[in-house]
């Protein structure tokens, strides 16, 4: 039988820290994910010389790697962490106990001794005001320690054993001197050095391709015309009409020009920002000579109009495992579960059960595809450097494992897109392109919500000013591009990534003020006065997370105790229990936060337990929801067993899901129900969510999702 074709795409992104006229970026993570991510992932898979795949390198990360190559940029953290410990002032201090614990902890602190001895210290969960108090308990022994363990936990394993003295720095683990500091800062220096001639070497091997994303990351869909989210959001309130195709086209084009440049040919392929596309912007990508673009599974269902799928099993691989004609493009669609399984889901798992479970999914399409199968290719397309810190041990097993049974499988091939496009000529047509991204084929995470559109108006007012300018830029290029350059920025779409209430970051503030500070660079280079709304956050204050955020969008998800689809769980409110309490809340409890939602007959309630919990380790417990309005009663779920009291459903595995049909609430639409959330054992509580007021939820209507858009 022939193997069918498998096609792996790591995308590699951060989106541009650089503040106008300022060489110290204002946030690490470029540095810290090459020191843990970039490199190790071209060296893993060069021990497997059967295994050819693609990796997505979005030139604004690679331009800001250069700078640091370069010694034309640091960054702020970077340079707090080069100071003499004894030589730091309070503020710095306290800047080094607040961001210097950003990692996850469960992998990249608590693994190691001094560093999580050095967290329990701080405190898990220190309210912000009392930061200067405990920075009087940190000796310049503790705040040494920490400047050097902030930087080793973002430093990925191979690195350790490719550099004795990284390794002996690592094994000293404690009482670190300046000298030992100086050392660090060398081999990162190194390291950094080595990533962009490591991926081209791959690339001129054959083994790996590298394709691109438009320069700074935008959706280009939203630079065409932003009223395209219509389509798939016919509900939504969106701004005022930001229809700029010629934007999208240059940074379509300044992406390609970059990758030539540094690594000596034109990347064929691009995976749009966010796997967004639409007719228009796939037009813009085929006339720059863009070859194969790639995007999410629901697009090609949309387009098509018809299921892939019967619940979470493929029922059609030969419709999924193939590109379609678009114009001269080819479009390649990402097998959405097995791609979310990866980021989101086998993490948990065993790293050889993951990987024998991915490999089996593969090898069961590739039998139903019989002697098909080689004209076919299953596209598995995710982040490639953000999942890794959720795996021990950097991913490395899991890697290892996953490619040394692809590599063995004699019913799989892997190969990369323009392998396959070479070998591969006859390919349907696609008629119909339906716009959207990979999350929920629609554009919801950035445009329709307050903060997000109000983010568009500012950005339409900045490059009408621009427009209104003309004259005054005609005359001198140079500044035109400087403008230009701010704009393309300002155009990314990480800002409105964390506008809104769909995902949380600890740098929300430094996101707002980066994406404000773009564009009053314009106007400062217009020699126009900025609005004065682009002085004040664009983003609500609140304090990292909110306790609770409510739903926005119906839910449906699996009762399967998994997390199967990325956005199965997207619409919904969150309860976050270690925002409520202090350090010892944080450490003693169980269950990290809890997700609540619906659809218009049923409420959906899922528990996530904290870093080093499972639920494996649980005897035998009960979890009871008490429900105190409209009507007080009590649903007790016993997790190892499916079927709850009065027609609900459990399901207990990584995570724990349960469905509450509305009717046994005798709650009606537009009807709060009150309630609360026990984990017990023999009777006795081990734990409450929520420690204090009742979660309250709004039973909804079946206009539900109407009312929030025009709310």
């Amino acid at each position: 039988m022939p193997a069918l074709n498998v096609a792996f795409l790591w995308h590699m992104h951060q989106p541009c820290y650089r503040e106008p006229d300022n060489r110290v970026f204002r946030l690490p993570w470029v540095r810290l994910h090459a020191l843990k991510d970039y490199y190790d992932m071209v060296s893993i898979v060069q021990q497997y010389p059967d295994i050819k795949l693609s990796f997505n390198l979005v030139p604004v990360l690679l331009e800001q790697l250069q700078d640091y190559v370069s010694g034309n940029c640091s960054d702020l953290h970077l340079e707090v962490s080069k100071k003499s410990a004894a030589d730091l002032t309070n503020e710095e201090k306290v800047f080094v106990l607040r961001d210097f614990f950003m990692a996850n902890w469960a992998n990249m602190v608590e693994v190691h001794p001094r560093y999580s001895e050095l967290l329990n210290k701080r405190g898990r969960n220190p309210k912000p005001g009392d930061l200067t108090d405990i920075a009087k308990r940190f000796s310049v022994q503790d705040i040494r320690d920490l400047q050097v363990w902030f930087n080793l936990c973002w430093t990925d394993p191979v690195h350790f054993q490719n550099d004795p003295g990284l390794a002996r720095l690592k094994a000293k683990g404690s009482n670190f001197t300046e000298e030992d500091k100086g050392l660090l800062w060398n081999s990162q220096q190194a390291i950094l050095a080595s990533i962009i001639p490591l991926y081209k070497k791959a690339w001129d091997s054959g083994q790996i391709e590298i394709s691109t994303t438009p320069y700074y990351h935008p959706i280009l869909p939203l630079l065409c015309d932003s009223n395209i989210a219509r389509e798939s959001m016919p509900g939504a309130p969106l701004p005022t009409a930001f229809v700029f195709p010629e934007d999208a086209a240059a940074q379509i084009t300044k992406g390609l020009d970059y990758m030539e440049k540094n690594f000596g040919r034109r990347p064929a392929g691009m995976w749009p920002s966010e796997g967004s596309v639409s007719r228009e912007a796939v037009e813009q990508m085929e006339r720059a000579g863009v070859r194969w673009i790639a995007s999410d599974e629901g697009i090609l269902e949309r387009s098509l109009g018809r299921h892939l799928r019967k619940g979470h099993e493929l029922a059609h691989p030969e419709i999924l495992y193939r590109p379609y004609r678009l114009g001269n493009c080819s479009l390649f669609f990402r097998d959405r579960v097995i791609s979310d399984k990866l980021g989101f889901d086998y993490y948990n798992w065993n790293p050889a059960e993951a990987a024998r479970d991915l490999v089996a999914r593969l090898e069961h399409s590739a039998e139903k595809l019989g002697a098909e199968a080689g004209r076919h290719i299953a596209p598995i397309i995710l982040d490639g450097e953000n999942v890794w810190e959720f795996f021990p041990d950097d991913g490395h097993e899991f890697l290892n494992q996953l490619y040394g049974r692809l590599s063995s499988s004699q019913k799989l091939r892997c190969c990369t897109f323009s392998q396959y496009l070479d070998e591969q000529q006859d390919l349907p047509s696609l008629t119909k392109l339906f716009p959207g991204s990979w999350i929920n084929s629609d554009f919801r995470i950035w445009i329709g919500a307050e903060e997000d559109n109000a983010a568009w108006e500012q950005l339409l007012k900045a490059r009408q000013a621009v427009q209104q300018k003309k004259q005054l830029l005609e005359g001198d290029p140079e500044r035109y591009d400087r403008v230009m350059e701010q704009i393309y920025t300002a155009e990314g779409s990480d800002w409105c990534w964390w506008y809104g209430d769909n995902f949380s970051s600890e740098n929300l503030a430094e996101f707002d003020e980066l994406f404000r500070g773009h564009l009053r660079a314009v106007y400062k280079l217009l020699e126009m006065e900025a609005p004065e709304r682009l002085f004040r956050p664009i983003a609500k204050e609140r304090a990292g997370r909110q306790l609770v955020s409510q739903p926005i969008a119906f839910i449906t998800p699996a009762i399967d105790g998994r997390v199967t689809e990325f956005y199965e769980w997207s619409g919904s409110g969150i309860y976050d229990v270690h925002l409520n309490g202090g350090a010892m809340r944080r450490s003693q409890s169980y269950f990290q936060s809890v997700h609540f939602g619906f659809d218009a007959g049923n409420l959906y309630l899922r528990l996530d337990p904290s870093p080093g919990s499972s639920l494996e380790s649980l005897g035998d417990v009960q979890l009871k929801v008490e429900l105190l309005s409209p009507v007080r009663m009590a649903l007790t779920f016993d997790i190892k067993k499916q079927q709850g009291p009065g027609g609900c459903l459990i399901a207990a595995d990584r995570i724990v899901e349960m469905k509450i049909p509305f009717e046994l609430t005798r709650a009606n639409a537009g009807e709060n129900i009150s309630l609360l959330i026990t984990l017990e054992e023999d009777g006795n509580e081990l734990e409450k969510h929520p420690d204090g007021p009742p979660l309250t939820i709004k039973v909804p209507g079946r206009d539900f999702e109407d009312h929030f858009w025009q709310a």
